[in-house]
């Protein structure tokens, strides 16, 4: 079977899996083998929506890119890559938002509507808690307390109605203090906060409780709001998640924070923000080629090694892989035209095994492992480029309908 026909049948077997989910078990025994017979036309494929949306459809990739050409460039793997990549790397990860540090000392917290105080009056039990005996217990404080109405303000006794909403405890303790006194001497005032609920953010997508979260006066950043909502998942990305702020999105590394890896700073949460944590479909890596087991792999949290996706998927085909070059399609979106890196690597040499270890792959990667000599690449390359960009095109599509 040639080349272009074994792509072909795989990547309709991508398909139903991107976009069909409840045939995945019918596709997936066509993955590995690749082994139905099929007549080789010489052309190479595409897979596209149909017009009038009822699907896909395999077409020539002349018709499915207008003849276009793909633009892409070809990088060999060496010491001074790997160098690049990973800077450039933690650049990206780089996010220019307030954080928060075990040893930062919290701004004290401001009332805001909704919050409960609980205002006590030393030897007053009649102000402290009109409705019973003064109690410390949190709950019946809560229940007893006073709360900041939606407009900002409070009443309380001999003082009347007054605007609460941006004051600090300290601040309305001494607030009260003042106008007492025309009714007291030296009054002794205490005040708390038994219930916060003014300032909130929400958390959604693959926490274990997704919703709404009230912040109280200790500061928290991305972890702290991933732990009150129960945590990850199993599902859920453990590369990366997103923060919207006044209608602005961030996009958070979600594995630098859990593997200490790369000292990333936890950004601290303001209220009104949203944090979305998503699911791990948008971190596959494809192994494909001349490997024990083509699949598709997760990237977890820590960084993903070329040679880890290669011991993941079997390793080396025994018969076909003596001789393999690797190569590595990375493909991105510039100014709405895809562009592709292909980065290539020589197994047949000691440091190729040496550099594929320090080599840090990417979501949406395709690595394609070719038993045929390394020198052939060029030909490869110009068969499997309009293969990888449509799995790249179904990987975001799938993202976009999710």
């Amino acid at each position: 079977m040639g080349l272009a026909s074994r792509l072909h049948l795989l990547l309709r077997s991508i398909v139903c899996v991107l976009a069909a989910p409840c045939l995945i078990a019918a596709c997936s025994e066509l993955i590995p083998g690749l082994n139905v017979r099929m007549e080789n036309d010489g052309h190479d494929y595409h897979v596209t929506s149909r017009q009038d949306g009822s699907g896909y459809e395999v077409v020539p990739a002349s018709s499915a890119n207008g003849g276009s050409e793909i633009d892409y460039r070809i990088v060999p793997i060496t010491p001074g890559t790997i160098v690049q990549i990973d800077k450039l790397g933690t650049e990206a990860s780089d996010v220019a938002l307030p954080t928060i540090l075990p040893s930062d000392i919290p701004a004290e917290y401001q009332l805001g509507a909704g919050d409960i105080v609980y205002v006590t009056v030393w030897d007053h039990p009649e102000l402290t808690s009109p409705y019973s005996t003064a109690t410390t217990d949190p709950s019946v404080q809560a229940i007893e307390g006073r709360l900041i109405a939606p407009d900002g303000m409070m009443f309380y006794p001999y003082v009347g109605a007054f605007k609460v909403s941006g004051m600090t405890p300290t601040k309305l303790r001494e607030y009260l203090q003042q106008h007492l006194t025309n009714v007291l001497a030296k009054p002794q005032i205490d005040v708390r906060v038994v219930a916060f609920r003014a300032h909130r953010i929400e958390v959604t997508g693959e926490v274990v409780k997704p919703g709404t979260v009230n912040l109280d006066d200790t500061p928290k950043g991305i972890l702290q709001a991933i732990a009150l909502t129960g945590g990850l998942t199993t599902n859920a990305s453990r590369r990366s998640l997103t923060l919207t702020r006044d209608g602005k999105t961030y996009l958070i590394d979600l594995g630098g924070l859990l593997s200490g890896e790369r000292g990333v700073p936890n950004p601290e949460i303001l209220a009104g923000d949203v944090i979305h944590v998503p699911d791990q479909s948008g971190d596959q890596i494809f192994v494909l080629g001349a490997v024990t087991k083509q699949q598709q792999l997760p990237m977890l949290q820590d960084s993903t090694s070329l040679i880890q996706a290669l011991t993941q998927a079997g390793g080396l085909d025994a018969l076909s892989g003596k001789q393999s070059g690797v190569f590595v399609f990375r493909t991105r979106r510039v100014d709405s035209k895809l562009t592709s890196e292909v980065f290539t690597l020589d197994l047949s040499h000691p440091a190729g095994i040496l550099l594929a270890s320090q080599f840090r792959l990417q979501p949406r990667d395709v690595v394609y492992v070719q038993a045929t000599r390394f020198s052939q690449y060029n030909s490869i390359i110009n068969e499997l480029l309009p293969t990888v960009t449509t799995i790249y095109e179904l990987n975001a599509l799938h993202q976009f309908i999710k």
